[in-house]
């Protein structure tokens, strides 16, 4: 069953029948289908096809159809959606616009599966910019991290697209960002050698509906724990500043960029005017879903590096450039919170 947060959300972004029309009759790949935005775009996808009629062809790739069908559910019952399995690297399908979202992202597995991590981002661009570039796709948008900044070389410096900031090659967390800032290389170079039409999406941390309860990144400790009324605990003291994006503002950004980003640019998606601290994230979440009724709680372990977490950060995303295109960022983050504790409610915690 539908979850109706989910639809209700989905649907608020049919208004603008502009993000899809140039859709219309197109053939539109999607990997990594069954992850957050990879499985929320296919059924923004679906219901725009739905709703305007605009004879959309949407190819899922996916690890798991039993995974795909607990995700995606009953959008899969409708003609316009394929799902298609197997290695990256053996997919050959006709193809007008990719969306490649195929890459691990909990922090979890970069430190227990560097060598996986740097693989299937590698090796997955690698096939699709290969496939974009033989069956000539109007464009391909590539899903990028922030993380592939690093540490920004001065605390706080706003962070446009033609900056880079640190990163220690020889620590194994950096297997992701490394990875990604290849990967963006490998794009950019497509695009100017062979003419593939890549875009790179550098996406700021990206939530809401349509996540997994079960998982355990911050925001959604955060949101749990609000629920039930339990303190809000941080193991570190949440001075990172956090650069987010809600779902369906990351879901607009990509259409944008589907739409109108130049080839072999990267361009940021972000709230860049709801940037704030991991500690003050927690406040809210305490002050809107819970009330009041949790508070937080510091409890700093002595080995926090051995925890995986990302180094602390004082960065601030900006997202002018996208903006340029006509995008513009609409929900809160205090309403972006509101609206993921009504989709876990729903869901069961």
């Amino acid at each position: 069953m539908s979850n109706s947060v989910i639809k209700r959300e989905l649907i608020a972004l049919l208004q603008d029948k502009e993000y899809f029309e140039f859709l219309r009759h197109q053939r539109i790949l999607v990997t990594g289908a069954t992850g957050l935005i990879g499985s929320m775009f296919i059924k923004l996808l679906i219901l725009a096809n739905e709703t305007f009629n605009l004879d959309i062809k949407v190819i899922g790739h996916v690890r798991s159809h039993d995974k795909a069908q607990a995700i995606l559910g009953n959008y899969l019952d409708n003609d316009s959606i394929t799902l298609i399995d197997g290695a990256l690297e053996s997919i050959d399908v006709p193809c007008d616009y990719i969306l490649h979202g195929a890459a691990p992202t909990q922090s979890k597995f970069f430190m227990e599966h560097p060598v996986e991590t740097i693989r299937t981002s590698i090796h997955g661009t690698e096939a699709m910019l290969e496939l974009g570039h033989h069956k000539t796709v109007k464009k391909l948008v590539y899903l990028s991290s922030m993380e592939q900044y690093g540490v920004p070389y001065e605390s706080g410096q706003v962070m446009t697209e033609e900056r880079l900031g640190y990163l220690d090659h020889l620590n194994i967390r950096s297997s992701y960002s490394e990875s990604k800032r290849l990967c963006e290389c490998y794009c950019k170079s497509y695009a100017v050698e062979f003419g593939v039409p890549a875009v790179i999406a550098r996406l700021a941390q990206t939530f809401g509906p349509g996540v997994p309860v079960s998982d355990n990144r911050v925001f959604m400790q955060f949101t749990k724990s609000a629920l039930r009324n339990e303190n809000i605990i941080l193991h570190t003291k949440g001075d990172s500043m956090s650069n987010y994006c809600y779902i369906t503002d990351a879901l607009t950004g990509i259409l944008t960029l589907m739409k109108d980003g130049e080839a072999g640019e990267a361009y940021n998606i972000c709230h860049d005017e709801e940037t704030r601290s991991i500690a003050s994230i927690a406040h809210l979440v305490a002050t809107h879903v819970s009330h009041g009724k949790s508070e937080v709680v510091f409890d700093i372990p002595e080995d926090v590096q051995g925890l995986g977490y990302a180094p602390t950060v004082h960065m601030f995303l900006s997202s002018k450039k996208l903006k340029s295109l006509g995008w513009q960022p609409k929900v809160s983050m205090a309403q972006a919170y509101v609206r993921l504790a009504e989709y876990i409610q729903e869901e069961g915690l």
